[in-house]
C-alpha cells in the first residue's frame, strides 16, 4: 500500500513539474511575441487613417462588463470570454471618432451583432447623433436587421441591405416554459414562499401558465417598451408612426402583395434607403471614402484597432478627484464572485475600498442586475450608506435591468438616474426550496430519520417540516417589510406608498420615474456628471473599478485577437432535438444556482434574466 502511495505521489509531482515547465517554456514565447509587437507596433507601418470609415464592428451582445469564470481557459475555449461588446468601449469610440478630423464617415455593422436591452441602444443612439451633429455621415449595412439591430442602425443617416435580406419588426413579448406538468411527472415539487401580488418569480415551478397578475405587468411593461421603439424609429426615420405600426400589423398582405420578397418590403415601406450586393457596398464605400493600399478595399479601420490607438487619451488625465464608476453586474449572490455575478462580499469590499481611498470623491454605482439574495443586497446597501456618512455622494445610475435586489442596493442613493427603458422595481421577496423525495422513491431511493426538535430537515430529500414553512414564511414576509421600508426611507415615501407600487411588480424607467422610484431619466454621463455636481468637484476623472483581467488571457487574446473567435468546441455537439429540450430544462433549472442565500430569502426578478430578455 505504501508503495502504491509513494508510486502516485510521484506521478503527481512530476505532473506538477512538467505543468510548470510547459507553462514557463510557453510564457517565454509568448513574451518574446509580446515584446516584438511592442517593438514593431512603434515602426511606421501603423494604420494611419486619411479621410476614412470607422467600423462600428458589434460583436455578440453589448454588455457592461466582461464576465469572468473560476476557470479562464475553460470559458475561452468555450468561446464565452471575449465575445461580446463592452458598452463603454462602443460609447468611447463614437466620442473619440466625433472629434477626429481623420474619420469621415460612421459605418455600423451588424453581421456578429447578437443584440442589447433598448436602454443601452438608445444610449449609443445619442452618440451617433453627437457624431452626426458634428457634421459627418453614418450608414449602416447588413445581411440581415432583427429588431435590436434595427433601431440602432435607425440613427443613421442611411440604411442598407443585401437584397435577400429583411428587416424583421415584431414587436415586444416574452414566452417561457412552465415545470409543473413535468415535476409532477417526476414527483417533484418546488416549495415556495413569497410576498408581493405580482411576485411572479418562480411561478413556472408552480403553475402550468402565466398567472393573471403576471399577464397584466408584463403587457403594461412591453406596451410601454414597444411605444417608445416605434417612436424612436418614427422620429429617425422621418416616418410617421402610425404608418410604421399599420405596416406591422399588416406585414402579412404587405408581403403577400410583394411575392415574399422581403427585401422590397423593407425598402418599400421606408425602413431601409437601398438594396445592395456585398459587391456593391463595397463600390458604394470606395466612392464615399476611397480604397484600401491594395485597391481592393476600403479605406477604413474598425472599432477595436481604433480604439487601442485612441485609449491612452485617458490615461493623461491628472486629477486627484476621482468619481469611481464601480459595477453591480449580474445576478446578486452571497459571498465572493467573479466578474459578471454581483458578490455580496465582492461588491461590499469594492464600496469599502472607495469610502476609505482619499481621492474618490464620489461614486456612480452602475448596476446592471435582476437582483438575487437579499442578505447580499443588504450587506451592500450598508457600503452605501456608509460611503455617504463618509461625506462622499453616492448616484446609482441603473443599466437595463435593475430590478428586486437591484433596486434594493440603489434605494439609498443619494440620486438615481435610469433610462426609459430601464426595467426596475420588482420590490418583493421569495424563497424556494425544492423536494425531490417522490423522484428519488421513483428510482428506489427513500429517505427516513429522526431529529431532536420538529425543525430539523431532511434537505431537499422530503418535504420541510410545517413549523419550519411556518418560520420561513414569516421571515419572507419581515424581509417584504423591510424591503418596502428601506425604500420609503431612501425615496422619502410613506410605507403604504411604497407598497401600492411594490408588490413584485415591474416598471419601465419612465413609469418608475412617475411613480417616485427614479428621480431622473438618463444616461450614465449624466449620472456622472450629477456626481461630480454633489461633490462639487472643479476637475476629477472618472475610474472604472473593475477585476483586472487574468493575465493568462491578456496573452492568449494578444496572440490570437479576441478569445471571442476561438473555435467554440461545444459546437461540435450533435445537437439532438431531445438534447434541446433537456437544455432548455437544464437552464431553467439553473437559476437554483444563483440562490444562495443563507436565509433562503431573495429579491430576484427572474422574468428579468429570462422572460424580458428574449423579447429583444
Amino acid at each position: 500500500m505504501s508503495f502504491i502511495k509513494s508510486f502516485w505521489k510521484l506521478v503527481q509531482n512530476t505532473q506538477s513539474f512538467v505543468g510548470t515547465l510547459l507553462f514557463l517554456i510557453i510564457s517565454v514565447i509568448i513574451t518574446a511575441y509580446l515584446v516584438g509587437n511592442v517593438f514593431s507596433d512603434s515602426g511606421d507601418d501603423k494604420f494611419e487613417p486619411n479621410n476614412s470609415a470607422l467600423v462600428l464592428d458589434l460583436r455578440g451582445a453589448i454588455v457592461e462588463q466582461e464576465s469572468f469564470s473560476d476557470d479562464p481557459y475553460e470559458q475561452l475555449l468555450a468561446g464565452d470570454l471575449g465575445s461580446n461588446t463592452l458598452l463603454r468601449h462602443v460609447i468611447q469610440t463614437i466620442e473619440f471618432a466625433k472629434d477626429d478630423d481623420e474619420i469621415d464617415m460612421l459605418v455600423l455593422n451588424f453581421d456578429k451583432f447578437a443584440g442589447a436591452y433598448p436602454s443601452k441602444i438608445l444610449y449609443i443612439g445619442e452618440k451617433i447623433n453627437e457624431f452626426k451633429d458634428a457634421g459627418k455621415k453614418v450608414v449602416s449595412y447588413s445581411n440581415l436587421y432583427d429588431q435590436s439591430a434595427y433601431l440602432m442602425a435607425s440613427f443613421s443617416d442611411e440604411i442598407y441591405m443585401h437584397p435577400q435580406g429583411a428587416a424583421l419588426l415584431y414587436g415586444y413579448g416574452g414566452f417561457q416554459n412552465y415545470y409543473l406538468g413535468f415535476l409532477e411527472k417526476i414527483k417533484a415539487e418546488v416549495q415556495l414562499f413569497r410576498v408581493g401580488e405580482y411576485k411572479s418569480a418562480m411561478e413556472p415551478f408552480i403553475r402550468s401558465d402565466m398567472s393573471d397578475e403576471a399577464r397584466e405587468a408584463n403587457l403594461e411593461l412591453y406596451n410601454s417598451l414597444w411605444d417608445d421603439f416605434i417612436s424612436t424609429v418614427a422620429r429617425e426615420r422621418s416616418i410617421d408612426a402610425a404608418v410604421i405600426r399599420a405596416g406591422i400589423e399588416n406585414a402579412d398582405q404587405i408581403v403577400s402583395d410583394l411575392k415574399g420578397d422581403l427585401g422590397q418590403v423593407a425598402l418599400q415601406n421606408g425602413l431601409i434607403d437601398g438594396l445592395k450586393t456585398r459587391d456593391q457596398w463595397i463600390t458604394y464605400m470606395q466612392e464615399n471614402v476611397g480604397s484600401d493600399d491594395e485597391g481592393t478595399g476600403v479605406n477604413q479601420i474598425r472599432m477595436r484597432d481604433y480604439l487601442s490607438t485612441k485609449q491612452t487619451v485617458n490615461g493623461m488625465e491628472t486629477s486627484n478627484n476621482v468619481v469611481a464608476v464601480i459595477y453591480a453586474n449580474g445576478a446578486i449572490m452571497d459571498g465572493d464572485m467573479p466578474q459578471g455575478t454581483v458578490g455580496g462580499d465582492t461588491l461590499s469590499f469594492q464600496l469599502r475600498e472607495a469610502r476609505q481611498d482619499s481621492d474618490v470623491k464620489a461614486v456612480v454605482l452602475r448596476v446592471e442586475s435582476p437582483g438575487g439574495s437579499a442578505f447580499a443586497s443588504e450587506l451592500i446597501r450598508q457600503e452605501v450608506l456608509l460611503l455617504k456618512e463618509a461625506g462622499k455622494p453616492v448616484i446609482a445610475s441603473m443599466g437595463s435591468v435593475a430590478a428586486s435586489g437591484g433596486y434594493w442596493i440603489s434605494a439609498d442613493a443619494d440620486e438615481i438616474w435610469a433610462s426609459a427603458t430601464t426595467i426596475t422595481g420588482s420590490i418583493g421577496i421569495f424563497g424556494a426550496v425544492p423536494n425531490l423525495e417522490g423522484t428519488l422513491a421513483e428510482i428506489g431511493i427513500t429517505t427516513d430519520g429522526v431529529g431532536t426538535t420538529p425543525l430539523v430537515s431532511a434537505g431537499l430529500n422530503k418535504p420541510m417540516p410545517e413549523k419550519l414553512k411556518t418560520i420561513i414564511q414569516s421571515n419572507i414576509e419581515d424581509g417584504y417589510n423591510r424591503f418596502i421600508t428601506l425604500v420609503a426611507e431612501g425615496r422619502g415615501m410613506t410605507i403604504e406608498q411604497v407598497d401600492e407600487i411594490a408588490q413584485g411588480r415591474v416598471w419601465s424607467g419612465k413609469k418608475a420615474q412617475e411613480l417616485g422610484l427614479v428621480d431622473h431619466l438618463g444616461n450614465i454621463d449624466l449620472a456622472i456628471e450629477a456626481a461630480v455636481r454633489r461633490a462639487e468637484l472643479e476637475d476629477y476623472k472618472v475610474v472604472y473599478w473593475e477585476d483586472e483581467v487574468p493575465f493568462q488571457v491578456q496573452l492568449i487574446t494578444r496572440m490570437f485577437g479576441s478569445p471571442g473567435e476561438l473555435e467554440d468546441f461545444s459546437s461540435r455537439q450533435q445537437n439532438t432535438q431531445q438534447q434541446k429540450i433537456l437544455n432548455l430544462i437544464s437552464e431553467k433549472l439553473a437559476v437554483f444556482k444563483l440562490l444562495n442565500d443563507p436565509g433562503h430569502a431573495y429579491a430576484l426578478c427572474v422574468g428579468c434574466m429570462n422572460g424580458f430578455k428574449a423579447a429583444y
